[in-house]
């Protein structure tokens, strides 16, 4: 860092050592210094879109959503190709509840490069914000089947992508297509046989089928993956109890792990 402070002191336009400035103070987590290195690196040059970008990261990790924002406009303005800072804009606007402008930053990253199976799965998310957000039945109904088809496109692009199975899998539970929903929740579970929720809420939709042997295959399974895990605990409980129940104990049954 002395080196990169002795190099603006001695040629306070030498923008890349304020770049670099920045770079070592935001690994020792001076933010306000990170900051104010890559704002004097970016007015020495407007057009540098990399300092644009890490100055964006820095805002967003000090919870200055709007300015980071900006920032990553501005690279994006510089740099249109920059698919890291094309999909981080999407996931900060998502997380701002700004989805229309996340969509739009998922779709300019799927122009790109449409095999971005992450691009994906985070757009099936912005789509699941707008269903839950939606009161018209029929446009509620259409922001799902795309939610689906994006999950589909995700797994097209990463089969092993348990994640996206499993969100698949609660899009169709929103759908009421429980045969889709138990299969997405199989491929999950066949992928990382060791995935509490996904175990969970399989017995849980082959309980709502009416296949109780599934159904206590499945919790059995669930409650040994999930035992070893203290956050489990509750659903570990309410599994125990369901299992007794459907072998005949007469125990209410458990609400879905969403």
């Amino acid at each position: 860092m002395e080196l990169y402070q002795e190099a603006v002191r001695e040629q306070p336009d030498f923008k890349e050592a304020w770049f670099n400035l920045g770079a070592a103070y935001g690994q020792l987590r001076k933010y306000d210094e990170e900051m104010q290195s890559y704002r004097k690196a970016v007015e020495l040059d407007p057009t540098y879109a990399r300092a644009h970008y890490n100055l964006a990261l820095a805002l967003e990790d000090s919870g200055k959503f709007d300015e980071a924002a900006a920032a990553y406009k501005k690279t994006l303005e510089h740099e249109p190709k920059a698919l890291d800072a094309q999909v981080n804009m999407g996931i900060l606007l998502s997380r701002m509840d700004r989805l229309e402008d996340a969509e739009a930053a998922y779709q300019k990253v799927l122009e790109l490069d449409a095999g971005e199976a992450d691009v994906y799965y985070n757009l099936g998310i912005v789509y699941s914000k707008m269903a839950r957000n939606e009161k018209d039945a029929e446009k509620k109904k259409a922001l799902l089947n795309r939610e689906v088809e994006t999950y589909k496109q995700a797994l097209d692009n990463r089969p092993s992508f348990y994640k996206a199975c499993y969100n698949l899998a609660l899009a169709y539970n929103k759908l009421g297509d429980l045969d889709n929903e138990i299969a997405a929740y199989e491929r999950a579970v066949s992928i990382k046989r060791t995935y509490p929720e996904g175990l969970y809420n399989l017995a849980y939709a082959y309980e709502e089928k009416g296949d109780n042997a599934k159904a206590i295959e499945y919790w059995k399974q669930y409650v040994e993956v999930a035992s070893r895990y203290e956050s489990e605990k509750p659903y570990v409980e309410m599994a125990q109890r369901e299992i007794k129940r459907l072998e005949g104990a007469g125990v209410a049954t458990p609400a879905n792990q969403d």
